[in-house]
């Protein structure tokens, strides 16, 4: 079942060596898995895709290995776009650490989903001028040196959540979206192809991992979701 109207499904998924989810990978991704020495980031890929086209078969019924998903960038055409399944009535973002996939799903609008661990004491000087407002900057700078690297990854989380909605990605001048409130708003001109809809925001935290959700319709209700429902394959 698709999920309700302010809700989003939160796919928890730990990243492990999954040989019996390689079967369920497109031809394509077989072989960039392939490609990659064994060990963290190939498991990481093959859990990630694995993992979409598995959350794909339970809310629509199709094979995993059968589900079409695009990821055409709607700016060039290349392939680095937002996923998406073809045919399907939802929309879905991923994130991870090298530890765990996060896929986020919604059945209304548009969603972006981050995931992070806290980062270590002496958050640099520079990543801060990079990623906050003036007005975030602030905001960080009067907080006890023991409370900034939890505030500066919650910042980071919703900042990569509303530009992986939005289809920039990195690509966006962090430093021009503010998130300080419960919307993501850019600073002065709109950024190009900003959603005319509110970018909404809600802090979550999942597995003991501080993360994110952006999503044009307000999120009350982030449900998560676990491994086992997944764990079957085709």
């Amino acid at each position: 079942m698709l999920p309700a109207a302010g809700q989003c499904h939160l796919w928890s998924v730990p990243v492990r060596t999954r040989p019996d989810w390689e079967v369920l990978l497109a031809p394509e991704e077989g072989a960039r898995a392939g490609a990659i020495p064994g060990g963290g980031r190939r498991n990481l890929f093959v859990t990630s895709r694995a993992a979409q086209r598995l959350v794909a078969r339970w809310y629509t019924g199709v094979p995993a290995r059968l589900v079409r998903i695009a990821r055409t960038c709607d700016r060039c055409g290349a392939g680095h776009g937002r996923p998406r399944v073809v045919g399907a009535g939802y929309d879905y973002s991923v994130a991870h650490t090298c530890r765990r996939v996060l896929i986020g799903v919604v059945a209304q609008g548009l969603v972006g989903v981050d995931l992070d661990t806290v980062m270590n004491p002496g958050v640099p000087e520079r990543l801060i001028a990079r990623t906050a407002t003036p007005d975030e900057r602030a905001a960080l700078a009067r907080l006890p040196a023991h409370e900034l690297p939890g505030a500066f990854t919650r910042l980071w989380s919703r900042k990569e959540a509303a530009v992986k909605l939005t289809g920039h990605g990195l690509a966006a001048r962090l430093d021009r979206i503010g998130v300080r409130g419960d919307l993501a708003q850019p600073q002065g001109k709109p950024a190009e192809d900003w959603p005319v809809s509110p970018v909404h925001l809600l802090d979550v935290s999942v597995e003991g991992h501080v993360a994110a959700i952006a999503s044009t319709h307000r999120i009350t209700d982030p449900a998560v979701r676990s491994l086992p429902a997944l764990a079957t394959t085709d």
